[in-house]
């Protein structure tokens, strides 16, 4: 066999690509090979034109490219027989995808799907099934042997576990769909953050396709799951809470329990304004990841290997606690082109270990080509100096030895055929079976789990109040910790906000414009699960839905979020305690989420066993153990506070002497004189299902309906908000509404699926004039940045001179911007200072209305939080 070094191998490669077989062509035998079974996905390439959508895309999983044919080889040498497996079995025109070797290598997984049904409906399309190829028999199989029930969802990414059972990608999400009836809804397939498609999840099942279970549980995509050496599962995540819209590695155990952030968040960065993304291929013998350095959408597949030490970093400039030294990544020193660039290092499709301990790589790689006018061409330096374009890329089949820096063929480049898939057949060492965590059994009967958080005042390992200036006293944590130093009300954060997002239905269930859903609709739908009081020490336990993506909001004394929402969703299994140490941000590359690899926590609890706390009262806490939180210890001799309050109430156990009970802090949708957004019966006995609901028609829009007395002039006038806050008066003339911010509760001009009021909160307008008994924008003489006037010119830009020969000044309408920012109640400031002491409309709405509207912008500021209850 030929042997290319890796330093003039491009150069010749240009050759290759129009000439070969199947059997790798007549090339010498090279004796360092040796025949082991392998696998890989032969297709018809697909024709590449300016203006067709991406091949590949990791936010559509369920994509399909027709033309795909499961090859088996008995070994990489030239004398090798290959066997297409799948065509005499699925017919022509199917995608196959995903091979996975059994750790034995005897046996393989894949996932096939046929081609698509013309003129059939969506629900009659064909789907992704899971595949079992055995090498001895030479027999493939479907896993779930049903049709009927290997078609109720898109199944893909499988791996096998080391119990023998499988974990695979699915949009099945029977867990997710059963939740459902209990909160009162119909099941439906919930859709990923974008709306475009259905969300993966990973699921495990037995080896013959029975016992479906559903393992992870966030709002997009979790998918290519890998099996670890200690049998944990490593996987790629969708993270697109509050479209942060990144694809990072996961870890999780095989029953969902310890769902973690492995690698990548603050590592995307790339070349330019492009941002890499990361996709798992393969185990390293040495447990780093070989991993896909990928953009989300590829018209070609090509992807930059790397090896990412996981094990020992959590970013590309993170290491975890106590790490000194090392690298996160390492390049492989084979020869790949970034994606979506032109370069005579060609471009890397996949590749796969041989597993042989040789080190040797399995790769399915193109030379690079360019297209001068219909003629291929090799990318050498006189061609590139031309600009030729690329050309569509010929993947062949490659053993690469990283040792000798060498590449051989097996299978060489072939216009119009793609080689993309790739897996060897070697035995490889069972992984063991992990840990897992013990589960509450009264917890998981219950579909709940318990969050405990050590102190939120613990912010990337240094102490943070959320306040500047801090109380007197209280500049260091073990002082703002002490009820004695600093009271319950010069806290900037008095609650912990759970919230949960709403799983969004497709078309087929409910047609869901994105105006309807609101201001920011990739925020999508949220609800509240409850508050719990954050104690003095800024720890927290409480109990929550298990099973569900859930987010975290600190909160003051008014509802307002103190601070940036949680990045990402927290999910947590039945009975499962999720433990954190304190909080994050957002764009820190410290460790977080990992439980081993941070550093020890700023609060140590409770110096002695037996004892209160120093400085507490001790007639609800009468004796703590060592190291317990205050959380902690409240809720072992008082279980019932670990349940959520749909009420902001805040008692302070603390502080000696007790203080009043009618001074303590207490917002209760009770004293609301509009409908409330809650079951009354969840206010006295909070249960899994209960939720805050905000709908801005039903909740949001009868405040500014809702008659009520105000000081007006400083004599008691009986108001309403859309009374003053309208285009028209009493007398039904026209009017500027009062502030330039109209209130009604109409259809928007400008956009009718949203009310008016909801509009001039949440959009920016322009400021208006009452010209001859109708409403105008008022026009103002535009000015650059630099403050002079801008004048007007014509088409070939001269200057546009009025009848004296003067110049026109531009004039342009004044803007306004939106008195609320949705997400944001705590930047919200020009809408709420309003209401403030020393505001125009200080004491005109209550506390507790004040608190529902915090409420309603934190989560998003939309229309509706719930799918059903927008208008079909």
């Amino acid at each position: 066999m030929k042997i290319l070094k890796v330093s003039i191998r491009l150069a010749l490669l240009g050759a290759l690509s129009s000439c070969g077989g199947m059997d790798g062509g007549s090339q010498g035998e090279d004796s360092t090979v040796t025949d082991i079974p392998l696998a890989y996905v032969e297709r018809t390439a697909p024709r590449l034109g300016m203006d067709d959508d991406a091949l590949d895309s990791l936010e559509d999983p369920a994509g399909f490219l027709p033309g795909a044919r499961l090859i088996v080889r008995e070994g990489v040498s030239s004398r090798s027989v290959a066997r297409d497996v799948t065509t005499p079995v699925l017919g022509r025109g199917h995608d196959i995808r995903d091979l996975t070797m059994s750790f034995d290598g005897g046996r393989m997984l894949f996932s096939a799907r046929a081609p698509q049904i013309p003129d059939a409906d969506d629900d009659e399309q064909p789907t992704w099934n899971i595949w079992e190829y055995e090498f001895t028999s030479g027999v493939a199989k479907r896993v779930i042997s049903s049709r009927v029930l290997a078609e109720q969802g898109q199944d893909r990414y499988p791996a096998y576990l080391p119990d023998g059972r499988i974990v695979f990608a699915s949009t099945r999400q029977p867990q997710t769909r059963a939740r459902m009836l209990d909160e009162g809804r119909p099941q439906y397939y919930p859709l990923e953050e974008g709306r475009d498609v259905r969300a993966f999840a990973l699921h495990v099942m037995e080896a013959d396709g029975s016992g479906v279970e559903q393992i992870t549980f966030n709002a997009s995509h979790d998918v290519a799951p890998l099996v670890m050496a200690d049998g944990r599962i490593l996987f790629q995540r969708w993270d697109n809470k509050d479209s942060v819209n990144r694809f990072d590695l996961y870890r999780v155990n095989p029953d969902g329990t310890a769902v973690e952030p492995l690698y990548g968040a603050n590592s995307h960065e790339w070349v330019g304004d492009l941002r890499r993304q990361f996709q798992p291929l393969a185990m390293a013998e040495d447990g780093r990841v070989i991993t896909a350095l990928r953009t989300v959408e590829s018209r070609n597949l090509a992807i930059q290997p790397i090896l990412v030490d996981v094990g020992a970093f959590v970013n590309r400039d993170g290491p975890l606690e106590g790490v000194n030294g090392g690298a996160a990544e390492q390049s492989l020193s084979l020869s790949s082109a970034r994606p979506g660039s032109v370069d005579v290092a060609g471009w890397l499709a996949d590749l796969a270990p041989m597993n042989d301990a040789s080190g040797r790589l399995l790769m399915a790689w193109s030379p690079c080509r360019l297209d001068e006018n219909g003629t291929l061409r090799p990318c050498t330096e006189e061609y590139l100096s031309r600009g030729l374009p690329g050309a569509p890329p010929a993947y062949g089949l490659w053993v690469f030895d990283p040792a000798e820096a060498v590449q051989r063929p097996v299978v060489k480049p072939r216009d119009g055929i793609w080689i993309t898939e790739l897996a060897v057949a070697t035995a490889t060492r069972l992984p063991a079976q992990p840990l897992l965590p013990e589960r509450e059994t009264t917890l998981a009967d219950s579909n709940l789990a318990v969050l405990d958080i050590r102190s939120i005042y613990d912010l990337d390992g240094a102490f943070s109040g959320f306040m500047d200036p801090l109380p007197a006293g209280g500049e260091s944590f073990a002082n703002f910790a002490n009820p004695a130093r600093v009271a319950p009300e010069q806290r900037a954060v008095r609650f912990l906000r759970v919230i949960k997002g709403v799983p969004i239905p497709g078309d087929e269930v409910r047609n869901i414009p994105a105006s309807q859903i609101g201001r920011m609709p990739a925020f999508g739908m949220r609800e509240i699960v409850g508050y719990v009081p954050v104690q003095p020490d800024g720890s927290v336990r409480v109990r929550v839905p298990a099973d569900a993506p859930l987010g975290l909001q600190l909160v003051g004394a008014d509802g307002q979020s103190v601070y940036g929402r949680h990045g990402a969703w927290i999910t947590l299994r039945p009975g499962e305690t999720l433990h954190c140490k304190g909080c994050h941000g957002s764009s820190s590359p410290l460790p977080h989420g990992r439980q081993q690899g941070m550093a020890a926590s700023l609060n140590p609890g409770a110096p002695l066993t037996g004892s209160p706390f120093p400085n507490t009262r001790s007639d609800v806490v009468s004796f703590a153990d060592a190291g317990e939180t205050m959380a902690q210890a409240l809720t072992r001799l008082y279980p019932e506070r670990e349940l959520p309050m749909m009420d902001m109430v805040a008692e302070d156990v603390w502080t000696d002497p007790a203080p009043d009970p009618a001074t303590e802090l207490q917002l209760r949708y009770t004293d609301l004189e509009t409908e409330i957004p809650v079951d009354p019966v969840c206010l006295a006995d909070w249960q899994p299902g209960c939720r805050t609901i905000i709908n801005y028609p039903d909740h949001i829009q009868p405040i500014w309906d809702l008659p009520r007395n105000a000081m007006v002039g400083g004599v008691a006038t009986e108001v309403t908000c859309t009374q003053c806050h309208n285009r028209r008066d009493a007398s039904n003339a026209i009017q500027v509404p009062l502030g330039q911010l109209e209130l009604t509760g109409d259809p928007a001009v400008d956009q009718p699926s949203q009310l008016t009021s909801y509009r001039e909160l949440l959009f920016d307008d322009n400021e208006q004039i009452l010209l001859d008994g109708a409403l105008i924008d008022r026009l103002a003489i535009a000015l650059d940045d630099e403050g002079n006037i801008v004048y007007q010119t014509d088409e070939d830009g001269v200057l546009v001179l009025d009848i004296n020969g003067n110049p026109v000044p531009l004039v342009e309408p004044v803007e306004i911007s939106a008195p609320v920012r949705a997400g944001q109640a705590r930047n919200s400031g020009r809408f709420f200072s309003l209401f403030a002491p020393g505001g125009s409309h200080h004491d005109w709405l209550s506390d507790e209305e004040l608190r529902l509207l915090a409420e309603w912008i934190d989560l998003g500021a939309q229309q509706y939080n719930d799918p059903f209850r927008v208008p079909e």
